[in-house]
């Protein structure tokens, strides 16, 4: 089961939504921003 967790927003920019799901530790991180777009980070 992959668990959805979104951060505070005192951990990420104004109006910046960024998801991180639970899995292998070099797992993608989403972002999704206004400016940025859909774009996928890897840690």
């Amino acid at each position: 089961m992959i668990r959805e967790r979104v951060w505070g927003v005192s951990e990420t920019p104004p109006n910046t939504l960024q998801y991180r799901f639970d899995g292998p530790e070099d797992a993608p991180v989403l972002i999704l921003g206004p400016s940025l777009g859909t774009t996928w980070h890897r840690l």
